[in-house]
C-alpha cells in the first residue's frame, strides 16, 4: 500500500509538472508583449457594431458549411428517434426514450458546433489576415469578440428552438398516434360506433381522480361519463380490447399526468444523528467495549452507519414513525393531484409465494402498506399493494390528506409474510410530487437549461481563438469539455468519494486529491443540472435553479472568461488604425 502511494505521488507529480508547464506556455503566450490596441472601452454605437460582427460570424459560418452540417444532422436525428423510440415497449416509454434521444444527442452536437465554431470563427480570420478589413476600423476589439460570442450564441439558439420544436411536435404526435390506434380498436373490438371512439378517446385528456388499476380507475368512470354508459359496460368494453392495448391505456394516464408535466418534489430531511453518536460513543467507552484496531474517527463513522441503516431499515411485521415532509399549502379541487415516489431494497431476491387465502406474492415484489395523512382523522389515505423492489415505484395520493399548511404525514408497514427487511435509501429513495406547471413550461425551462452550458463554451472557444490557432484551440477546449464532463469518473478514479474517505479526514494525500479535483470541477463547470432527465420525468427545473445557473456559469464564469479573452486580444498587434 505504501509502494501505491509513493507511486501514485511520483504520477501525481510528474502530471502537475506537465499541466504547469502547459499552463505557463498559454499564459505566456496569451499575454506576450506586442503593440496591440491603445484605448477602445467606450460604449457608443456598441450595439450597431457588435451587430455588425454577429452577422458577419454567422454569414462566415454557414459558408463554411460548420453550421448546415451540425443543422442537417439534427434535423435528420430527430425524426430517426421519432421512428425508433420504443422504450418499454408502452407509450409512456416511448415518449421518455424519444425526448432522452432527441435532446440529449441535440445538446451534444450543439456542444461540438459551439467548439469548433467559436475556435474558428476568430483564429482563421487572424490566420488569413482577413482580420484587417475590421480590426482597421475605428471598432474596439472587445466589440469584435462580443459580436464573435453573439454570433455563436445566435446559431445555437436558432438549432435549439428548432430542436426543441421538433421534440414536442414528435411527442404530441407520438400521443396522437395512440389515439387513433385507440379510437380503431375501440370501434373493431368495442363495437364503438366512430362517434362514441372518438367521445371516449377525447374524454382520456381531462380525466381526473386517484389513479387506479381496474374498474376503479378514473378512466373508466370518464369513459361512462362521455358515453352515457354504466361503468361494467365500459369494462366489458375495454377488455375486448388486445392486452398492449389495455397496458398503453394505463400508461397514456401515466404519461399524462407524471411526465407531460411540471412538478416540483420534497423529500424527508435526514436526521441528525450527532447527539445520538455522542451518547452510543461514550456507552461505549465506559463499557470498555470499543473496538479494537480502530481509530476513533472510524468507530463513529460506524456508529452513524448503524445508527443512519437503523433509521432506514423497517423490519417484517414493523411500522415505521410517520415521515413528515413539507410540501406546497394543497389547492383545493379533484384535479389537483400528489404523488409518492419511492425505492425500497430488501436483502436478496424474494421468491413467489401462495397465501393459504388464495393471495400470490409475485417474485421480487414487497408487500407493503402505506398510510398518507393522520390515521386517527377521516381523511387518511391507505394503500395496501406489491410493489416491485429495487426500482422506483409511485402512486397517486388525494389532496385531502395533505394538512392545511402543506405538511404531508406519510407512514410505511413491512406487512410482507415473508420475512424480509425493507430498507429505503433516504432522502433520493421517498419523495412526494406535485405539480407546478404545464408540459410545454417545461421543455421550455429545458431550452434554457440546455442553452446555459453553450454559453460558457462558447466563452472558452471564443477566449482561445483569441491567442491559440484553431486547431489548438479546439483541441484544449474539448479536453476541458471532456474533463468537466466525467467528473463523476474522475473522482471515482482518483478516490475522492464518500466511499473512499478515510474516517477522520485526516490523511494528507486524500484531502489534496480532494482539493485538486474540486478545484478543477469548479472552475471546468459549465452547469449543474441535467435538464433532460427531469423532462423525461416530468420535473420542473425551475426559475430558481436557472438564474442560479445562469448567474454562475453565464455571467459570472462565461463573463470572467471573455475579459480575459479581451485584454489578450487588445494586446495583439493585427493593423494599424485608419482615422
Amino acid at each position: 500500500m505504501v509502494e501505491k502511494h509513493y507511486w501514485f505521488m511520483i504520477m501525481f507529480g510528474f502530471g502537475c509538472l506537465i499541466g504547469l508547464v502547459t499552463l505557463v506556455y498559454v499564459v505566456r503566450r496569451a499575454f506576450r508583449r506586442e503593440a496591440g490596441e491603445i484605448g477602445g472601452w467606450e460604449l457608443g454605437g456598441a450595439g450597431t457594431r457588435i451587430a455588425a460582427v454577429t452577422r458577419t460570424t454567422l454569414a462566415e459560418g454557414l459558408r463554411a458549411k460548420v453550421a448546415s452540417g451540425f443543422a442537417l444532422l439534427i434535423l435528420v436525428s430527430i425524426p430517426i428517434f421519432w421512428l425508433t423510440a420504443d422504450g418499454d415497449g408502452t407509450i409512456k416509454g416511448q415518449v421518455q426514450m424519444f425526448m432522452s434521444y432527441a435532446l440529449g444527442f441535440t445538446g451534444f452536437l450543439l456542444a461540438l458546433l459551439t467548439i469548433l465554431f467559436s475556435c474558428r470563427s476568430l483564429s482563421i480570420e487572424v490566420a488569413s489576415r482577413q482580420i484587417y478589413s475590421i480590426a482597421s476600423k475605428p471598432i474596439p476589439r472587445w466589440q469584435i469578440l462580443a459580436g464573435k460570442w453573439f454570433g455563436v450564441m445566435c446559431l445555437n439558439v436558432f438549432l435549439l428552438a428548432l430542436a426543441c420544436g421538433a421534440t414536442y411536435v414528435g411527442t404530441r404526435a407520438i400521443v396522437s398516434r395512440f389515439k387513433q390506434d385507440l379510437a380503431h380498436e375501440l370501434e373493431l373490438r368495442g363495437g364503438l360506433t366512430p362517434a362514441q371512439a372518438a367521445n371516449a378517446v377525447a374524454v382520456l385528456d381531462s380525466v381526473k381522480g386517484i389513479g387506479k388499476h381496474g374498474a376503479e380507475s378514473p378512466i373508466v368512470y370518464a369513459m361512462a361519463d362521455a358515453l352515457g354508459q354504466p361503468q361494467n359496460q365500459v369494462v366489458e368494453t375495454l377488455l375486448r380490447l388486445s392486452e398492449p392495448t389495455r397496458v398503453n391505456l394505463r400508461r397514456f394516464d401515466e404519461l399524462r399526468r407524471q411526465v407531460l408535466v411540471s412538478r416540483a418534489s420534497v423529500s424527508p430531511k435526514p436526521p441528525d444523528l450527532t447527539e445520538m453518536v455522542d451518547e452510543r460513543y461514550e456507552a461505549l467507552k465506559e463499557e470498555d467495549r470499543l473496538p479494537d484496531g480502530m481509530t476513533t474517527g472510524e468507530i463513529r463513522k460506524q456508529i452513524k452507519a448503524d445508527l443512519m441503516g437503523d433509521y432506514c431499515t423497517i423490519p417484517p411485521g414493523g411500522f415505521r414513525q410517520p415521515w413528515r415532509l413539507q410540501g406546497p399549502v394543497p389547492e383545493q379541487g379533484s384535479d389537483y393531484i400528489m404523488s409518492l415516489r419511492f425505492k425500497v431494497h430488501v436483502g436478496g431476491q424474494l421468491p413467489a409465494v401462495r397465501l393459504p387465502n388464495g393471495l400470490t406474492l409475485e417474485d421480487d415484489k414487497l408487500l407493503c402498506m402505506w398510510i398518507i395523512g393522520d390515521p386517527t382523522t377521516p381523511d387518511f389515505y391507505e394503500v395496501r399493494e406489491l410493489f416491485p423492489v429495487r426500482s422506483y415505484e409511485e402512486f397517486e395520493i388525494p389532496v385531502s390528506c395533505v394538512e392545511e399548511d402543506g405538511t404531508v404525514s406519510v407512514m410505511f408497514g413491512n406487512i410482507d409474510p415473508r420475512r424480509v427487511d425493507a430498507v429505503f435509501d433516504l432522502p433520493s429513495g421517498l419523495e412526494v410530487r406535485y405539480g407546478v406547471g404545464s408540459f410545454e413550461s417545461n421543455i421550455f425551462q429545458a431550452f434554457l437549461a440546455i442553452l446555459i452550458p453553450l454559453t460558457c463554451l462558447a466563452s472558452f472557444g471564443v477566449c482561445a481563438s483569441t491567442f491559440l490557432s484553431f486547431p489548438v484551440g479546439t483541441l484544449i477546449v474539448m479536453a476541458l469539455w471532456a474533463i468537466t464532463s466525467s467528473m463523476g469518473f474522475l473522482q471515482e478514479a482518483l478516490a475522492v468519494t464518500s466511499e473512499y474517505a478515510p474516517p477522520d479526514y485526516s490523511e494528507f494525500l486524500f484531502v489534496l486529491r480532494r482539493w485538486i479535483v474540486d478545484a478543477i470541477g469548479w472552475a471546468l463547470a459549465i452547469g449543474d443540472c441535467n435538464p433532460v432527465d427531469q423532462l423525461r420525468e416530468g420535473r420542473a427545473i425551475g426559475w430558481m435553479t436557472l438564474w442560479a445557473n445562469f448567474w454562475k456559469f453565464t455571467l459570472l464564469k462565461g463573463g470572467a472568461v471573455m475579459f480575459v479573452g479581451v485584454l489578450v486580444f487588445r494586446r495583439r498587434e493585427l493593423a494599424s488604425v485608419i482615422v
